[in-house]
């Protein structure tokens, strides 16, 4: 291979990795902020918050066509440092169909004996 002919290649190495910036897909997020009913199409993604103090349990129970796509354990910095105490946890709804959503999420705290926290979220897929 000759010394233009080893350019070239490297030259086409460097295109597709700095040349080639990627734009990632946008979606819409819906993010409700408290728990009334709502309307969301079917090609969004409904995120849905859990909150409650450090050693709790966080589940989402989804009923009708959606389905948890992924869930977050949400660490929020404060001068650089998490504050003590909270634990966050998020739940991203991939909606498989028109319809009716009920979901539940329930916090429970980690003492024996503590009361669940329910929280529950409804709303249509059109």
């Amino acid at each position: 291979m000759s010394f233009g002919q080893k350019c070239f290649v490297l030259t086409l190495a460097f295109a597709g990795i700095c040349g080639g910036s990627a734009l990632a897909d946008e979606r819409t997020v819906i993010v409700p902020t408290d728990n009334q009913p709502f309307t969301v199409e079917k090609t969004d993604i409904v995120r849905l918050t859990g909150k409650g103090i450090a050693g709790s349990k966080i589940e989402a129970m989804v009923r009708g066509p959606a389905k948890v796509e992924a869930a977050s354990i949400v660490r929020q910095l404060t001068n650089g440092q998490a504050p003590l105490g909270g634990l966050v946890k998020e739940f991203d709804l991939k909606l498989t169909d028109t319809g009716k959503v009920t979901v539940t999420i329930t916090v429970t705290p980690p003492q024996p004996g503590a009361k669940p926290k329910v929280t529950r979220f409804q709303f249509e897929v059109k």
